[in-house]
């Protein structure tokens, strides 16, 4: 009995990370751009990189001089929930 459960669980999780890693992500690549840029929209995407944890990306924010800022994505409950974006590093 435990075993099936155990068994059901990883197979559950393993489902929702294949899902955070290939599922479509407009939505939160626009979030991400709105955190680093607000309204206005970023120069370019630079770096793009996902797993079942989270999503980060590095957004050119102006040409002159060239700053950038990296943002990280990530779900409220670790697999599951809605994203919320947080800018991480800028340069």
């Amino acid at each position: 009995m435990i075993r099936k459960l155990i068994s059901i669980v990883l197979f559950v999780a393993t489902v929702l990370g294949l899902y955070n890693v290939y599922s479509d992500n407009s939505a939160v690549q626009k979030l991400a751009e709105q955190t680093a840029c607000g309204n206005a929209h970023c120069v370019r995407t630079l770096r793009a990189h996902r797993t079942p944890m989270g999503q980060d990306f590095e957004f050119q924010t102006s040409l002159e001089p060239q700053r950038t800022l990296e943002v990280h994505c990530a779900r409220a409950f670790v697999l599951l929930g809605s994203y919320t974006c947080e800018p991480q590093k800028r340069r």
